[in-house]
C-alpha cells in the first residue's frame, strides 16, 4: 500500500484536524519552520456552469505549510462570487467532542492486543524509534488500532514538517466563508469519515501500518513534492502520487475514493438545477485520475473546464 501516509494527508478531513487535536505535536516546529519565506502558490480550480449556476470546484490539502499565499486570483474572486461553500465536513469543530469519543471506543484494541503485533522486529524497532520521535506516550499509541496509530504517527510527522491543518485550506476558507455569513455546507460528517477506516479489516489496516513505517524515511521528500505538486496545480501529478497503490486495493480505493467521487459528483449534479454560485473544495487527491469528481461529472454530461490561475 505505497504512498498510504500520503494519502491520509488529502483524504478524510477529520484525519487531520480532529486527530491532530485529540493527540498533538508536543514538541513547537522550530522556529526557521514557522516563518519562511512567503512563496505563491497556484492550485487547480475548475468551473461547471451554465445559464444561471457557477460551481466552482477546488483541491485541498488539509494539512500546509504557513508560507504559502494560494488565496488570490481567479481563486479568491470564484471565492468571493461564490454564495456558498461545500466542504468534506460543514463543522468539523462542532463535531470534536463526539469524534474524540468515537476514536475513544472504535480506534483502541482489545485488552490482550498490542499494536506491534504481527510486526517483524525489525518493523517492532522502527516503530518504537518512531513513537519516541512523535513524544506521544508509548503506551498509549500501543492500546490504539493500526489505522489510528498510523494515522497519529503520520501527523506528528507532518507538523514537525510544518504542515498543520489550522493552515489547510479547507479550514481556511471555511472561516473565510462564516466571516462573510456564506451558508457552508458538508458532503459528510466526521463521524462517516471516522467510520472509514474503523471498517477497514485487520489485513488492512496492519499494510497500513507496515505501510507507514518503511516509508517513513523517505516521506519527507514525498510531502515536499506533493506541496509543489498541488502549488502548480498540477493535481493529476499529486493525485498519481496520492492515490496511485490505492486504486490498486480495490476495496480500499472504492470505500476511500471512488464511491465518495461519485456521490460528491452526484451532488453537484443535482445542484445544477438550481440557480447560483457555490464553491466546492474538497481534498485534492479526489479530483485527478480515471475515477476523479470530474470524470463522474463528464459521464453526467457535464463539463468541468479549468480556471487559469496563473
Amino acid at each position: 500500500m505505497r504512498n498510504t501516509v500520503l494519502k491520509m494527508i488529502a483524504g478524510c478531513a477529520v484525519s487531520t484536524l480532529l486527530i491532530s487535536s485529540a493527540y498533538a505535536q508536543p514538541n513547537p516546529v522550530p522556529a526557521s519552520q514557522t516563518s519562511p519565506k512567503t512563496q505563491k502558490a497556484y492550485p487547480a480550480l475548475w468551473l461547471i456552469k451554465d445559464a444561471d449556476t457557477r460551481i466552482y470546484l477546488f483541491g485541498t490539502l488539509h494539512l500546509m505549510p504557513a508560507n504559502l499565499d494560494w488565496n488570490h486570483g481567479a481563486v479568491k474572486a470564484a471565492f468571493e462570487a461564490s454564495d456558498a461553500l461545500q466542504l468534506e465536513i460543514a463543522d468539523m469543530e462542532a463535531e470534536g467532542p463526539a469524534i474524540v469519543q468515537l476514536m475513544q471506543t472504535k480506534g483502541q484494541l482489545p485488552p490482550e492486543q498490542k499494536i506491534s503485533d504481527g510486526l517483524t522486529e525489525t518493523q517492532k524497532a522502527a516503530l518504537t524509534a518512531i513513537i519516541a520521535q512523535s513524544g506521544i506516550p508509548p503506551q498509549a499509541v500501543e492500546r490504539m488500532q493500526p489505522w489510528l496509530g498510523s494515522l497519529v504517527l503520520s501527523l506528528g510527522l507532518f507538523q514537525k514538517l510544518g504542515l498543520d491543518p489550522k493552515n489547510g485550506a479547507d479550514k481556511t476558507l471555511d472561516g473565510l466563508a462564516r466571516a462573510a455569513n456564506k451558508p457552508v455546507g458538508g458532503f459528510e460528517t466526521g463521524a462517516e469519515q471516522i467510520g472509514f477506516f474503523a471498517s477497514l479489516n485487520e489485513e488492512q489496516q496492519r499494510a497500513m501500518l507496515v505501510s507507514t513505517i518503511e516509508e517513513w524515511d523517505s516521506s519527507t521528500k514525498m510531502l515536499q513534492d506533493m506541496v509543489a505538486a498541488w502549488s502548480s496545480g498540477d493535481l493529476e501529478r499529486l493525485a498519481s502520487m496520492m492515490n496511485e497503490r490505492l486504486r490498486s486495493q480495490p476495496a480500499i480505493g472504492k470505500l476511500l475514493l471512488t464511491d465518495r467521487n461519485e456521490k460528491w459528483a452526484n451532488w453537484i449534479a443535482g445542484r445544477m438545477a438550481q440557480p447560483g454560485t457555490v464553491f466546492v473544495a474538497v481534498g485534492a487527491g479526489h479530483l485527478g485520475g480515471s475515477d476523479s469528481v470530474q470524470a463522474f461529472l463528464q459521464k453526467k454530461g457535464l463539463r468541468p473546464t479549468p480556471v487559469k490561475t496563473k
